[in-house]
């Protein structure tokens, strides 16, 4: 949705239908933020002025606002409004925010498996009621991306490029954008099938790669690359929307800040991409 059609109404709907399925009445905790933290705005300068942004977003030109309204089980989950890919076009989504570092040797590992595939449903249910309700959603993300690479097409190149998003819409929007720059491209939505995927020939030139994945998440992944020989020296672009500590991706070939537009993305992949040798074209 265009920021200028935007209005305080649609934020505020979107937090109620948040909040009536991360919060029903069959569970006793009850939210500890509700739509009536917008009472006043008249525009979305005073909605944005009561969520939180970071710095950097602002810097990279586009914008990424949050507001953390939990669930009955897990307090950390978030709503998103977020510029994505397109210049002044929002989008509203969930962010599970679950991301934290328990390994498979932890006590607590499998419980916190539960509790992801939880917050990936709710996630789910979330965002289908927005549909419902014609809010704008990744959904529509998607739609304007493959609607943007009916015109944005350029001549055909013979690299291959695997895409991996566990947000099926977003992965398929930017599968879109980029077929319309001329790139075969692959998608996979989890880790697993990433690394299925690169056990067979002939293998991507380049993987963009999520950092939060279900199961076997990004990092993870990016470790296994790096200790295949077939695959240690595969340029791997790691997009993410947490805050990361790099020391833990030493190996990464660059990384994109979600969101990002699709000039960033266009650029990084081409960067990446330089400097890889093209398979000659079939006859």
């Amino acid at each position: 949705m265009r920021l200028e059609d935007m209005t305080p109404a649609h934020v505020r709907r979107a937090i109620e239908l948040f909040l009536e399925h991360a919060f029903p009445p069959s569970q006793a905790q009850r939210p500890k933020v509700t739509a009536l933290l917008l009472e006043g705005a008249v525009n979305m300068s005073d909605v944005f002025a009561r969520m939180e942004h970071r710095a950097q977003d602002q810097e990279a030109g586009s914008l990424r606002y949050t507001l953390r309204l939990g669930n009955a089980r897990y307090p950390f989950m978030k709503f998103v409004v977020q510029e994505y890919l397109v210049d002044e076009e929002f989008f509203f989504s969930v962010d599970t925010h679950d991301n934290l570092d328990v390994r498979p040797n932890s006590p607590d590992y499998e419980r916190f498996q539960e509790l992801k595939a939880y917050n990936r449903e709710l996630r789910a249910a979330i965002e289908s009621a927005w549909r419902d309700e014609r809010l704008p959603t990744l959904e529509d993300l998607r739609l304007l991306a493959e609607g943007l690479a009916a015109v944005e097409r350029e001549e055909k190149k013979t690299m291959r490029l695997l895409i991996v998003d566990d947000e099926t819409h977003v992965c398929e929007g930017i599968a879109a954008l980029l077929r319309a720059r001329g790139y075969d491209v692959e998608l996979c939505f989890t880790g697993e099938a990433v690394l299925e995927r690169v056990a067979s020939e002939p293998l991507p030139d380049l993987v963009l790669l999520d950092y939060e994945l279900p199961g076997v998440d990004g990092e993870e992944v990016l470790t296994r690359l790096r200790t295949d020989p077939r695959t240690a020296h595969l340029p791997v672009l790691m997009a993410t929307a947490s805050q990361i500590d790099l020391a833990r991706l030493r190996r990464v070939s660059g990384l994109l800040r979600k969101p990002y537009s699709r000039e960033v993305l266009f650029t990084m992949i081409a960067q990446l991409l330089a400097h890889v040798e093209a398979p000659p074209r079939a006859p």
